[in-house]
């Protein structure tokens, strides 16, 4: 019996998710702490840091709201009536890090100029907003940096 396959019902910030972490794993091939062995999009407000040792990274969905391209990043709400906005405009806040048992601060400059240079290339992006830049650690001896970034999508969640 074949297994089905399930795929993300998530229009917006998956897509942009998986598209980052793939740029990030190639931005941090040959990095100065080495390759990391985990490049994942992970869940959850904190990441489960489990292989530090061999090189971790991630990006995570930390929202995602509708936005006027006026207002980016600013966030609003929209009323689900008729004649309303459909929602068009996405933006979509992701966190960005690595960790190591030891700090190299040539991972956060190649999580940020993948961030800056590469995400803005993508097709479903019509902005890219880099927020701060935070310590993550010490946890059991693995230490590393978050960047957090907002993407304004221009992906409709309604069907046609």
């Amino acid at each position: 019996m074949t297994e089905p396959v399930v795929e993300p019902q998530d229009d917006v910030a998956w897509p942009v998710a998986v598209k980052l972490r793939e740029l990030i794993g190639g931005a941090l091939d040959g990095a100065l702490g080495g390759t990391p062995a985990v490049v994942a999009v992970v869940p959850g407000r904190d990441v489960a840091i489990d292989s530090c040792c061999e090189g971790q990274a991630w990006v995570r969905v930390v929202r995602t709201y509708p936005v006027l391209p006026e207002e980016f990043p600013g966030g609003r709400g929209t009323p689900l009536d008729d004649g309303a906005d459909p929602g068009a405009f996405w933006a979509v806040e992701l966190g960005a890090g690595t960790v190591r048992c030891a700090p190299s601060p040539d991972d956060a400059g190649r999580i940020r100029r993948t961030v800056l240079c590469g995400l803005q290339n993508l097709s479903a992006v019509e902005s890219v907003w880099i927020g701060e830049q935070s310590s993550v650690g010490p946890s059991g001896g693995c230490v590393g940096q978050e960047v957090l970034v907002a993407v304004m999508t221009n992906v409709c969640v309604c069907e046609e």
